[in-house]
């Protein structure tokens, strides 16, 4: 009798701090994957692994993993050791949710499998998981930020160069021969204060200097990044902060501030204050659909409002909002995620009630799985006997042995996930428990990119209509609002429901 495997694939990671800890190499996790699969009636089709830091930029082989996914509709199956390496941040999780990716998520070491069927129970444990997983928390702190914080200090950039200039090594970084003329030229043009942006674009396109091979002629949006970008007199922002940098400067600083009055003289938003639009990009019209713009009124204040467009008779673009207030309900909004001192010290102790039942639970279930376990091994011995005295058909015995062999690796299966459960749900729910009372205070402590990094993994989406917003949390977040400290007994019931519940 043929056996049919299920298909899937692994995948294996590591940090360049990690990989020369015991257990943490990709080898140790893809030996345990591959027995986790021998022992479960599974074919890895293909491997996936890769090293890499929370600082790099995307995982290229994870991305090369959900691309084979989605080519191979037949691969449905994903091993992997534990939450914390197959997701970096909650845009990975939003990738493999299994509710719309129908995919299956096998947590090897954790005893877990996620399918679209899985109970509330199995979908909220897993959402704390993420939650607190590793690269989420420390981009919540500043401890993650203190090796490349010493290194702006020290002057040096970061990442990536600014057009104009080229990297020496590591550290050094120099004049780029043509592209710094470009920067420098645009600069002395726009400074005169008679040319537009657009104007601009085509000018330096005429005296022939080339932005790029794959684009000649710069974009309007790039340009205004270089007129504002500080980098070219000399200096390094990072996290809202000026420092001075080592590498040399393109323009002076006099020529510098000549181009962002020639912003305001054209009438146009100061660009490169440009950081102050929190909320750009995030909205959109509850309306029409449309996204909400913002814009600085007498040099001063923020308003938002619906961008609209030909086609949309839309009562809301001329209703303009101002950032304060969008400011006051967006805090609002955080506030209902957090868990206070007094909610959070009633959670941990249903949990830890709740703790107590699962116990009891896991210990009927291990007693009566271990029973099934022996009464399968019985059988399948005096089968055997039977066997050997002749008394049944080799291929009836064979039939019967499979079967009885498949029922005991289900049993087996069980089995380990229960033995590799018990209080590690507990300890990580309290973990959780812990940032969501720091969620509020941690986005106030922010800089403007960390906050709308923030909103981005919070909400699901945020509407504005008659400057009111309205919104949805992404998971896990919508659990915590769903809390109410006035109705204790609600409480109680959601958490057993959602939480406790098998």
């Amino acid at each position: 009798m043929v056996v049919i495997k299920t298909k899937a694939v692994s995948y294996a990671r590591v940090s360049s701090a990690e990989q020369e800890k015991e257990g943490f190499s990709i080898s140790a996790q893809q030996d345990l994957l591959r027995s986790y699969a021998e022992k479960n009636n599974i074919q890895i089709v293909k491997e996936f692994s890769e090293a890499e830091t929370a600082k790099d930029v995307g995982r290229r082989k994870f991305k090369e993993m959900l691309q084979y996914l989605k080519n191979n509709k037949d691969v449905t199956t994903i091993l992997v050791e534990k939450t914390d390496r197959l997701y970096r941040n909650f845009k990975d999780y939003v990738e493999l949710d299994v509710e719309k990716t129908g995919y299956t998520v096998c947590l090897v070491k954790e005893g877990t499998i996620l399918t679209a069927n899985s109970t509330s129970h199995e979908k909220l444990t897993h959402g704390f998981k993420v939650l607190i997983a590793k690269n989420f928390i420390d981009n919540l702190t500043e401890e993650t930020q203190k090796g490349r914080l010493k290194k702006v200090q020290e002057g040096y950039f970061i990442s990536y160069v600014p057009y104009g200039y080229k990297k020496l090594n590591k550290k050094d970084t120099e004049l780029h021969p043509q592209k710094s003329k470009f920067v420098k030229r645009a600069f002395e043009l726009y400074a005169q204060g008679d040319i537009s942006l657009k104007n601009l674009t085509q000018k330096l396109f005429d005296e022939g200097f080339i932005y790029t091979q794959s684009n000649p002629k710069i974009s309007t949006g790039h340009l205004g990044k270089i007129l504002s970008n500080e980098s070219y007199i000399g200096y390094i922002r990072h996290c809202g902060k000026l420092y001075k940098g080592k590498h040399p400067s393109i323009v002076s600083k006099q020529l510098f501030m000549k181009v962002q009055k020639a912003f305001k003289k054209d009438g146009k938003p100061d660009t490169r204050n440009g950081h102050r639009f929190l909320y750009k990009g995030l909205l959109k019209c509850e309306e029409c659909g449309c996204a909400i713009t913002s814009e600085i009124k007498k040099d001063k204040w923020i308003y938002y409002h619906c961008t609209g467009n030909s086609k949309t008779q839309c009562s809301q673009k001329k209703n303009y909002i101002k950032q304060e207030e969008l400011d006051l309900q967006i805090d609002e909004a955080i506030k209902r995620v957090v868990i206070d001192d007094e909610l959070a010290d009633y959670i941990n102790a249903i949990l830890e009630d709740s703790y107590k039942e699962m116990q009891l639970n896991t210990k009927e279930k291990y007693n009566y799985i271990t029973a099934e376990i022996k009464r399968a091994q019985s059988r399948k011995d005096k089968l055997l006997e039977i066997y050997m005295e002749g008394d049944i058909q080799k291929d009836v015995w064979t039939k019967k042995t499979i079967d009885i062999d498949t029922q005991l690796k289900q049993l087996e299966k069980q089995l380990e996930i229960i033995n590799l459960s018990g209080k590690q749900f507990i300890n990580e729910g309290t973990n959780i428990i812990e940032v969501a009372k720091q969620t509020y205070n941690l986005y106030k402590q922010q800089t403007t990119e960390e906050k709308r990094r923030l909103l981005n993994i919070i909400f699901e989406n945020i509407t504005v209509k008659d400057r009111v917003i309205h919104y949805t949390y992404r998971k896990p977040f919508c659990y915590f609002a769903q809390c109410d400290l006035n109705d204790l007994n609600g409480i109680e019931s959601y958490i057993k429901q959602n939480i406790t519940n098998h």
